[in-house]
């Protein structure tokens, strides 16, 4: 059933309450990583420019394994940090949004628009390229049939933003573990 034209009930603003609250956690989870990040860039280079040092101390099996479980950390950092910008200027451009969108102003630009909904969304994605466009598009008609389709898509990132949080740290312990075990001296 489609929510288009319908107002938003109790249910929606309390679900995109709880929702949006849960999701500014990312913020803090963004600053984070990128401190982890920092350090264990800092610990990579360290190893890199000191390799002949730390080469007779530790096997290169392991050693091999430090630098291949710290990049992969490096990766995933990088894209839970890209997860939580996005998440972050999107819940930001939403709520300014909405703002003006409930605003007297707004509800009397709203009032007075001729397009229909579905040929405004076209104009706007108009000027993107694939496939920015055809994603932007997609979710556009998507809230047209779901207010909260945003939000519930907001929740997917915050969540894939997390798994990618995890193991950031977890390649993180796992390079260290595996150069600890590889300590020959």
């Amino acid at each position: 059933m489609s929510d288009e034209g319908k107002p938003l009930k109790a249910d929606h603003i309390f679900k995109k309450i709880v929702w949006r609250h849960t999701i500014s956690i990312s913020q803090a989870m963004e600053q984070a990583t990128t401190w982890s990040i920092t350090g264990v860039a800092a610990i990579v280079g360290l190893f890199i420019s000191n390799l002949d040092s730390v080469g007779s101390l530790v096997s290169s099996i392991g050693l091999r394994w430090f630098l291949i479980s710290f990049t992969a950390s490096l990766v995933f950092g990088a894209i839970s940090k890209q997860i939580g910008m996005t998440l972050g200027k999107g819940l930001e451009m939403i709520e300014k949004l909405e703002g003006v969108l409930s605003s007297d102003q707004g509800q009397m630009l709203m009032s007075q628009m001729s397009t229909p909904p579905k040929e405004l969304i076209k104009e706007i994605v108009e000027p993107f390229f694939w496939p920015l466009s055809f994603y932007m598009k997609r979710s556009a008609i998507k809230g047209l049939d779901d207010y909260l389709s945003s939000d519930k898509r907001f929740v997917k990132l915050f969540c894939i933003q997390l798994i990618f949080v995890y193991l950031h740290g977890i390649t993180a312990a796992i390079g260290l573990i595996a150069l600890a075990c590889s300590i020959i001296k």
